[in-house]
């Protein structure tokens, strides 16, 4: 099959070194990828790009000072940003599915002009979007991976706000992206001092979290401990690093290819033949360190073909739906990974997506798009049951969340009624004063 990287124009390369080389001038755009036009460079490294130095890292750093929350992509998310750069049949079919599925969320499509806005607006209209929850944002980006080099939002003292980390890929459009997100969204944003891929990273609601040892290689500097230390602080997550997959077999080495959150105390990681070596001993491990935790773990198939890594974990939970890939040729796979997401999202919709293409760039759904969590209020606090009244029963939950809220707090803390960070008698006295029916 013939190489990804041998069709990468020399004048994208001449581009990207300039670029780097002077990350405060104007970039210079690239040439539009048209709508039918499903090739955009691929996720991992080009050979050309190979040859180019790392971008450089910001100098001045500073975690934030607030109370940190991190949400989970199972959580309820406000919106969810495509990048209009390649595989544009796979953004219209979930913008589609997202903007008439769900009447709250909203899809942010980074388009590289105005010109392009209005062409991918004709696009979306056609396949029946709808437009009052598409919004563009129009700065140019390198790719269409923007879960690698997008912005990752967490809640410092209830509010927005945007990590950030310098891309471990030389494509300064998108290293910028964050840059231009935050400021033009009023959002703060913190620089976090690592080379980083985004889709190397995934969390629980808990505040557990996971990368594989690329982070360790990919910033040399840095001991696992130091990486740990950074991701309390910024993201106020307990990291856990498990080992990378051998690049021979996926060349992302990055974690969504093998692993998918699905609530705080559940998830699916992928299943590998025991000939696959590596694949199979790691993701084995990480199954049993998982049940040992507590986690109830589903298991989905992986595996190589023609130096291709397919994987259905590479999936995208946007509240209500669930995005599965399938690829042709598949289809006992494809019905046994449908069956585990059926089980694990017995409540969400599923819409299988073709990956078919997309998955000899090394990426799948997971890797186009990049998660915008919001706060769900909550209309009636003291219902700690779910059963739309206050009652005794509530008063009994209280109890068995008796005591100091963990962190963060706030925002999130289940039974903390007069929100002072303790689940105390307090807060029973509040659900004596809300009794009766909610409204």
């Amino acid at each position: 099959m013939k190489s990804i990287s041998t069709i990468i124009p020399a004048s994208l390369v001449a581009v990207i070194v300039a670029s780097n080389s002077a990350l405060a001038k104007p970039v210079t755009q690239q040439p539009e990828v048209k709508a039918d036009e499903p090739v955009s460079l691929p996720r991992y490294l080009t050979e050309e790009e190979k040859l180019l130095p790392p971008l450089e890292l910001p100098t001045r750093f500073a975690p934030p000072t607030g109370s940190v929350y991190c949400p989970p992509e199972y959580a309820y998310n406000e919106g969810i940003f495509f990048a209009w750069e390649g595989y544009t049949d796979l953004i219209t079919e979930m913008v589609v599915n997202i903007t008439t599925l769900d009447p709250e969320a909203i899809c942010y499509v980074v388009v590289d002009s105005s010109s392009e806005q209005s062409s991918v607006s004709g696009t979306l209209i056609g396949a029946g979007a709808d437009m009052n929850q598409v919004e563009f944002v129009v700065r140019v980006t390198d790719t269409v991976w923007i879960r690698d080099y997008g912005p990752r939002f967490i809640f410092e003292d209830g509010s927005q706000a945007i990590i950030d980390h310098t891309y471990n890929r030389p494509r300064p459009n998108d290293n910028l992206l964050n840059d231009y997100i935050s400021s033009s969204m009023g959002i703060p944003q913190y620089d976090i001092p690592l080379y980083h891929g985004g889709g190397n990273f995934h969390l629980f609601g808990n505040g557990d979290a996971f990368m594989t040892d690329l982070i360790l290689d990919e910033n040399p500097g840095m001991s696992e401990a130091d990486v740990q230390q950074l991701y309390l602080e910024y993201q106020n997550v307990d990291l856990t690093i498990y080992p990378g997959f051998p690049t021979s077999f996926d060349s992302t080495q990055h974690i969504d290819m093998w692993m998918l959150p699905v609530d705080d105390d559940e998830i699916i990681i992928g299943e590998y033949s025991p000939s696959t070596g590596q694949p199979y001993t790691i993701t084995e491990n990480a199954v049993a360190d998982l049940i040992s935790r507590g986690y109830t773990v589903h298991r989905t198939p992986g595996w190589s073909s023609g130096w291709t890594h397919y994987t259905y974990t590479n999936a995208v939970i946007m509240n209500d739906m669930v995005f599965l890939p399938e690829f042709n040729g598949y289809s006992t796979q494809n019905a046994q990974a449908l069956a585990v997401f059926q089980a694990a999202f017995e409540d969400r919709t599923i819409i299988q997506v073709d990956c078919s293409s997309i998955i000899h760039a090394a990426g799948a759904v997971h890797c186009i798009v990049m998660h915008m969590p919001g706060v769900v209020e909550n209309d009636c606090p003291a219902d700690l049951t779910g059963d739309d009244q206050v009652n005794i029963d509530d008063i009994f939950a209280v109890l068995g969340l008796w005591g100091e809220c963990p962190d963060p707090c706030p925002p999130y803390c289940a039974g903390d009624i007069t929100e002072d960070c303790t689940v105390n008698i307090d807060d029973i006295f509040a659900i004596l004063g809300l009794w009766g029916p909610c409204e």
